[in-house]
């Protein structure tokens, strides 16, 4: 209990698999060499689906070996959804108020597991205990010595970056985290054997608050697991890893940021990605104001080839998003293109501005955000610019009527 009220996780009725990657002095020496060796026994022995990592190195956006095997065993076991911390690396290192760019760690820089970053909380009451509210110059000195971050609560803006979540882009320019959740002030679970405070304690002498991607991480994992119980539940036996990252990033809120200029761009963004997990409307719970149609990945498109998968009016917005998984290798193996045409013959590609003729030649998610004024006919494409082999991919397609 916490403050008389019930604690609920994102998936209470999970079953979950603990592995520890720790030695006995806490560092990560208990990893297997190779990764294979760690995603496998959980998959194969205990019919794990979701396997949530709060650990990485400061990889500075390289494609590690490890970042190479998330890919390999994803692509060789399409419907293991892997998530990973992006890193708790953000840092404004010229004093300008303004995190750097290029901080992601591996594996959080792989192309198939859904990379994890984290916005503030919404506890404007958290305090340290002093009683004082945590600012980020309180915490991290010499990590934010300049405002707007230096005097800037940490847990007061869900709308706001943590600032220390790590930023992409990749080495090779790919969007990195994919998305957000809390990722200060998180109320979690806290071992017997815990010989630490964390970030405080709550009333409650088993829970305790702590921060960093590695909280925001396994939030984003419980709801990878509601979603795929959902998937299953409108008849689709064994979602794959793709369809599932695809209706997480479809049903993500867009962060707006909290200073002025903001911290943060539209999606897909450096920063954010394609936004914040909203696990209700990516279920679409309840909502009579939007119509969600996904697509499996049924279909394998060689060099040359499309599928048309969705043709419907639309009243005020579309949102639609491909994802597939790539072969392994830093940069696309594989590339496939996300085209949205109105009745007009105007044409969108997936995470390129609107009116230009260019595509994303980088990344294995894509995303387009239409609006209209008026009630208009979308219809929605998928090419296969090129291809080393034929390649399937999800894609999910919301309209507000």
């Amino acid at each position: 209990m916490q403050d008389g009220t019930k604690v609920r996780g994102t998936a209470p009725r999970a079953q979950l698999v603990l592995q520890s990657v720790l030695d006995s002095t806490g560092h990560l020496n208990g990893l297997p060499d190779d990764l294979n060796d760690l995603f496998a026994p959980p998959y194969q022995q205990d019919g794990a689906r979701v396997h949530s990592n709060s650990w990485g190195s400061p990889a500075a956006g390289a494609y590690t070996s490890n970042s190479r095997e998330v890919d390999e065993f994803v692509w060789n076991n399409r419907d293991m959804v892997i998530c990973f911390a992006a890193g708790n690396d953000g840092k404004d290192s010229q004093g300008r108020g303004i995190v750097d760019a290029g901080s992601v760690g591996s594996p959080g820089t792989a192309k198939n597991c859904i990379t994890v970053g984290a916005c503030e909380n919404n506890r404007p009451g958290f305090a340290i205990g002093n009683g004082q509210p945590l600012l980020y110059g309180d915490g991290w000195p010499q990590d934010f010595p300049a405002d707007p971050i230096h005097s800037d609560h940490v847990a007061d803006s869900p709308d706001g970056m943590a600032a220390f979540s790590s930023r992409g882009p990749t080495g090779n320019g790919r969007i990195r985290p994919d998305l957000l959740a809390p990722g200060t002030a998180v109320l979690s679970t806290k071992s017997r054997a815990a010989t630490g405070g964390g970030w405080g304690p709550s009333t409650d002498p088993l829970y305790f608050y702590e921060g960093g991607t590695s909280m925001a991480t396994p939030l984003v994992a419980g709801c990878a697991a509601v979603v795929r119980e959902y998937l299953q539940s409108q008849a689709i036996t064994g979602p794959s890893a793709a369809l599932v990252k695809a209706m997480l990033i479809n049903g993500a809120d867009l962060v707006g940021g909290q200073y002025a200029p903001s911290e943060v761009g539209a999606p897909p963004d450096i920063s954010q990605g394609f936004g914040r997990v909203n696990l209700l409307r990516t279920i679409n719970a309840g909502s009579q104001s939007e119509t969600v149609k996904f697509f499996e990945e049924n279909t394998a498109l060689d060099t040359g080839q499309e599928e048309s998968l969705f043709q419907g009016s639309v009243g005020k917005a579309a949102k639609v998003t491909l994802v597939w998984t790539d072969p392994t290798g830093e940069a696309l193996q594989n590339d496939l293109d996300l085209i949205v045409r109105n009745s007009a013959g105007q044409e969108w590609h997936g995470n390129m501005p609107a009116g230009t003729s260019d595509f994303d030649r980088s990344n294995n998610v894509e995303q387009v955000i239409w609006q209209t004024t008026t009630l208009d006919n979308i219809s929605v494409t998928v090419r296969c610019f090129r291809a080393t082999v034929p390649q399937n991919y999800a894609l999910v397609v919301r309209v507000q009527k």
